[in-house]
């Protein structure tokens, strides 16, 4: 394993922090903290199979990171946006990612749902009027 020089360390801190700086309580989820989270579910959803554990734990991750309606309604878009800018990204793969990892996200993974018509919780999803 190679040494990390002081140059690497500092641009490590810096990053860390300007993502901190970034995500303010209250405000959304940012999509690169999202696509990290579910990076590893790259081959899952374009290939299926069973889901490899980092991917479960990205969805993990991202719904203690996405908990208020806010939050949702981005993670929705990012999700949205990702998948179609994938190529050969599979939408029934990706909706049935939350049960076969066994987490409740609260967001749809789809190419074509409408973010703006949910109101969504961990439980269940609600279509608003």
């Amino acid at each position: 394993m190679r040494n990390i020089t002081k140059n690497q360390t500092m641009l490590l801190l810096v990053v860390a922090l300007l993502m901190v700086i970034a995500y303010h309580e209250g405000e959304a989820i940012p999509c690169s903290q999202i696509t990290m989270y579910l990076a590893p579910c790259l081959s899952y959803v374009k290939g299926g199979g069973n889901p490899p554990p980092p991917c479960c734990a990205g969805l993990n991750n991202l719904k203690a990171s996405a908990p208020g309606k806010p939050d949702k309604q981005a993670a929705c878009q990012c999700l949205k946006n990702v998948a179609n800018a994938i190529s050969g990204f599979n939408d029934d793969n990706a909706k049935q990612l939350p049960g076969k990892c066994g987490v409740s996200v609260g967001v749809p993974f789809s190419k074509s749902v409408d973010c703006n018509r949910y109101i969504i919780d961990c439980n269940s999803i609600h279509i608003s009027h």
